[in-house]
């Protein structure tokens, strides 16, 4: 399994640091602008494999897609501190467009995960340059963000983050919608557990408050270290892992919808996404769900319109 990063900031290297942990590729290929910058980051990684599956780890040009299975792309210009995920669309969707016209020319088979924010939009991006397969072009979506609230509600309530179970969908930003409907913690409903709570009658402005620290968790950490990058790294090479033993586990990916790309639960295997998977919303969520489709539709019509 050969698999390759393009951008090797942060986010690009430790990424590829916990694929490697997971021992799930033979090939790591890294390509950067920056080229020395990437043959560092792989001479680094490639110092670490005897801990490892023996994996070969170099860096290189676009040329050296070739036979790629999945390419990744972290590549782009990061969030300042301030400003939204939206208004990177501008600066981001020109990077995009290049970077999808060698994908296709290069490694014409492979699939392709998008990190680069806005997510959703730059997904789209990818999908209308490429002409690839919706299904095989997909973003990381909502997947950290559910993850974070996951993290926050297993240590709010005392009990292991793999039995909370509740999903962020719609934009990676601001007009996201956590899907308390259907949350559940240990298979029961999160208001009925909550009702064991010492303080039920504070649970819900509780889960409210998790919410809004899952919601500006990245803007908190940019303005504290820089940019976000284990969270994220973890939740792509689960994403990664997901496709290469074809696992069928269902993560809120930038998926198609309708005519757009948004966060929403999806079932994934080896060839991409398979299918959708169909939440009972409350009429609250459904509108707020609705709210952020229209935003992201909006802000892709315009992006793509650009190119």
């Amino acid at each position: 399994m050969k698999i390759s990063m393009i951008g090797t900031g942060k986010v690009g290297s430790t990424t590829m640091y916990s694929i490697l942990e997971k021992g799930i590729a033979s090939e790591l290929l890294l390509i950067d602008i920056n080229h020395e910058l990437a043959e560092g980051e792989a001479m680094d990684l490639m110092h670490s494999t005897p801990f490892y599956r023996r994996t070969k780890v170099y860096s290189g040009g676009f040329e050296q897609l070739k036979d790629s299975e999945i390419v990744i792309i972290s590549a782009g210009s990061a969030q300042k501190e301030g400003e939204t995920r939206l208004e990177l669309s501008e600066r981001n969707a020109k990077i995009m467009e290049s970077l999808s016209a060698k994908i296709k020319h290069y490694s014409p088979e492979a699939i392709i995960l998008v990190l680069t924010n806005p997510v959703d939009i730059m997904t789209a991006v990818v999908q209308k340059v490429t002409g690839f397969e919706n299904k095989r072009v997909i973003g990381s979506g909502t997947v950290l963000d559910t993850m974070r609230l996951r993290s926050m509600i297993s240590s709010n309530c005392s009990i292991s983050a793999s039995n909370a179970h509740v999903y962020i969908i719609g934009e990676h930003g601001d007009s996201e919608v956590a899907v308390w409907s259907e949350a559940k913690i240990g298979g029961v409903p999160i208001n009925q557990y909550s009702l064991e709570c010492k303080k039920p009658d504070k649970c819900e402005s509780c889960l409210g408050g998790l919410f809004e620290q899952t919601k500006n968790a990245a803007y908190e950490i940019i303005n504290k270290k820089g940019a976000t990058n284990f969270a994220i790294a973890s939740a792509t090479s689960h994403i990664i892992e997901t496709i290469v033993k074809d696992e069928k586990r269902v993560l809120t990916l930038s998926s198609p919808f309708q005519d757009i790309y948004i966060g929403y639960p999806s079932v994934l295997g080896k060839n991409g996404i398979e299918r959708s998977i169909n939440l009972r919303l409350s009429e609250n969520e459904k509108a707020q769900f609705l709210n952020s489709v229209e935003i992201i539709r909006k802000q892709t019509r315009e992006t793509l319109n650009s190119l």
